[in-house]
């Protein structure tokens, strides 16, 4: 079988060198592209299932941003292999790559035997769970837990197996599974607790568990890690910043140095600024970024887009009367951003946030005829952040099912990132948008019906996400309360995000309910204490957060 194989490397003459050597295999039908751009139009039209990037790709995104860009907007397939190359060893750097879980890492020089060695070792491992793979990408992942598990019972090459173990892992995690997802990653790291996937997966079982104070007795270990540093500095200000705890958030953030600050990151640390009523400092940072990307256009582009982004944000909290100054940054940076651009996403995000600006300035003629451009089609690969801008331009041209619509679609992005700090950056966008708009109601029993499918199909940690938010839209309406205490007692998950099972009965056990809610509520308190170890672990988990506050 011949495999397509992509190789993205801005380097001619080192192109066409791994070309001829991965060409000499006999095993792949081989794309060449110079850009992360050329990539992106490639797979348009055609997937691959393998892609070898070179992290640094010439004035441009690094070869980690590319394929974080490509997987949020869906043009990468689960089942595609990723291979690194890079000719930089500092450990910040291979650090990003780690943490992008590419399936081969390849230092220059490399050589051929190394080379070939690496690149069969994947073939091998792909073959042994091609029926997996088939059915990740058709969106059957319980179907491919089943394979895997088979596998696994088998005799798997012994070289092989950590490989398996990696993606039913992963898989344990996506269907809702975490603790048996956290008990493979213990796995792992008893063998050799300096694993990074490991390491991380262990994190986001936490994360998702609502364990926050194991959460960051994890990260914390992990900053110590020249590999890691930056990021667990970055995911603990995020942990801070979804407790509101500002202050404490920003301090994280300045143990990275602000030429290493990441998009995402950037985003967090200017939004804490807000949160301080500090905007000054938000706008300054996010304008030192900018004018350090100068020479590297997309990453230019990326952190114009931001700082308008930042000054719409401010717009939205003035007067109407006061909104000149701030509108008028907006668009002049909106219209560089845009400038000579022909990527649909970026030329999208530049007709909605102009749109926005519009909406802002009480002109919705103007609005309306710059979402024209736009198709339902058009919203499939748009960013999570874009969607609710989009969905905050609908409500300002009195189309709120539209931007229901778009909010809906936007809660579905971002639970699918793989990215924490922006799950959470953007989650408060999404509440703040929704309560803003009055949405809170509707889009709340919104959340909650599509909790219950999701309930009733088995898929416990992605009801528990819309019951969660629906409840932390509407925290006094008990049936929210009580489904999400239902779902996280059904998956035998002692807490979620900041919701402990003990916090929540207690906050639902003093709060005025009507006959049917009490008679439920007592019924799920009855469960909870028949589950003795249930209950232990959720004891835990509250005397570990007490501790942590404290």
């Amino acid at each position: 079988m011949q495999y397509r194989l992509a190789i993205v490397e801005d380097n001619a003459t080192a192109r066409g060198t791994l070309r001829s050597h991965v060409l000499s295999l006999g095993l792949f039908d081989i794309s060449s592209f110079s850009s992360g751009k050329e990539l992106k139009q490639a797979l348009r039209k055609q997937n691959f299932e393998m892609i070898i990037l070179d992290y640094h790709l010439g004035e441009d995104r690094t070869g980690v941003e590319w394929l974080t860009m490509l997987r949020n907007e869906q043009f990468i397939r689960p089942s595609t292999g990723i291979i690194f190359i890079t000719s930089d060893r500092l450990p910040q750097t291979i650090g990003q790559i780690i943490d992008c879980q590419p399936d081969l890492l390849l230092i220059k020089p490399y050589n051929m035997n190394s080379l070939s060695r690496g690149l069969k070792h994947y073939i091998n491992y792909r073959q042994l769970v091609n029926n997996a793979l088939s059915s990740i990408d058709n969106n059957d992942k319980g179907h491919a837990l089943g394979q895997l598990q088979t596998l696994l019972q088998g005799a798997v090459p012994q070289r092989l197996r950590n490989d398996v173990i990696k993606l039913k892992a992963q898989l344990l995690f996506e269907t809702g599974n975490i603790p048996r997802a956290r008990s493979l990653y213990d796995a792992i790291l008893l063998e050799s607790d300096k694993v990074l996937w490991a390491q991380w997966g262990k994190v986001k079982c936490h994360y998702i568990e609502g364990s926050w104070f194991d959460c960051e007795t994890e990260l914390s270990s992990m900053s110590e890690s020249p590999l890691a540093r930056g990021k667990a500095f970055e995911w603990l200000a995020g942990l801070s910043f979804e407790q509101e705890a500002y202050a404490q958030a920003e301090q994280y953030l300045d143990h990275i140095h602000g030429s290493e600050l990441s998009l995402s990151a950037a985003r967090l640390k200017s939004m804490t600024y807000q949160k301080q009523h500090r905007v000054v400092e938000g706008i300054e940072l996010l304008q030192k970024k900018r004018e350090a990307s100068q020479h590297t256009r997309d990453r230019f582009t990326a952190f114009t887009f931001e700082l308008a982004e930042f000054y719409l944000s401010i717009a939205e909290q003035q007067p109407v009367t006061n909104r000149t100054e701030s509108l008028a940054q907006a668009r002049r940076l909106i219209g560089i951003a845009g400038r000579a651009q022909n990527d649909a996403q970026l030329l999208q995000k530049r007709d909605i946030l102009m749109a926005y600006t519009a909406i802002l300035d009480e002109e919705p003629d103007r609005a309306r005829t710059l979402l024209d451009k736009q198709s339902d089609a058009n919203y499939q690969r748009t960013s999570t952040g874009t969607l609710i801008t989009a969905a905050k331009v609908f409500g300002g041209l009195n189309q709120p099912q539209k931007a229901r619509e778009l909010l809906a679609l936007a809660h579905e992005r971002n639970q699918a990132n793989l990215s924490l700090t922006e799950q959470i950056t953007h989650q408060q966008q999404l509440t703040q948008t929704e309560q803003i708009m009055g949405l809170a109601a509707e889009q709340a029993s919104e959340l909650n019906e599509q909790g219950t499918r999701l309930f009733v199909q088995r898929e416990y940690t992605k009801a528990m996400y819309y019951f969660y938010q629906a409840y932390k839209l509407l925290p006094d309406t008990a049936a929210f309360g009580l489904n999400l205490l239902q779902c996280m007692l059904q998956a035998g998950q002692p807490a979620f995000r900041g919701v402990t099972l003990l916090a929540l009965m207690a906050s639902l056990t003093s709060t005025t309910l009507s006959a049917s809610n009490r008679s439920r509520l007592l019924k799920l308190e009855q469960a909870l204490n028949d589950d003795e170890a249930l209950y232990l672990s959720a004891r835990s988990i509250q005397r570990n957060q007490h501790r942590a506050n404290a």
